[in-house]
């Protein structure tokens, strides 16, 4: 049986070729990006082609990333582990650094990935995705309380 915990590893080891970190997960699996609604974009992304195209889109526009400071925390359910780590690449249309911090909850069954479900830095990813950066981030659709 292979452990939630080798299964991460070898995600973040695949991330950067698209076949292989597609292979590591369910045909229903599903990658996450809660924070995504923030600035106008899809949080969710289920199944094989789905992930698929997500991570074509991430590689059209970010070099191949380094990850560093990599910790991964066992759960006692063993099906699921959090990772935190950080990455580095380059914004290919600016040749700006994108530099972001993760933390993630992976869900393992039968071997294969079921959930990541990724926080990030919402703003960098903003600068990162949105044409025009933080300046097409849509207003909140809600009024924080005293502000």
């Amino acid at each position: 049986m292979t452990t939630a915990k080798a299964i991460a590893q070898q995600f973040l080891a695949d991330l950067n070729h698209i076949d292989r970190c597609v292979d590591l997960f369910a045909e229903d699996g599903v990658f996450e990006f809660p924070y995504l609604q923030e600035i106008g974009q899809q949080t969710r992304f289920e199944g094989k082609d789905a992930i698929r195209s997500l991570l074509e889109r991430v590689q059209a526009k970010l070099s191949p990333s380094t990850f560093r400071n990599i910790v991964i925390h066992e759960m006692v359910d063993p099906s699921y582990v959090f990772v935190e780590y950080e990455s580095e690449a380059t914004i290919k249309a600016t040749g700006h650094p994108y530099i972001q911090k993760y933390v993630s909850r992976l869900t393992v069954h039968d071997g294969k990935i079921k959930l990541v479900r990724e926080y990030l830095d919402i703003i960098a990813t903003a600068r990162m995705l949105l044409p025009n950066g933080l300046a097409d981030v849509p207003s909140p659709s809600y009024q924080p309380a005293g502000l």
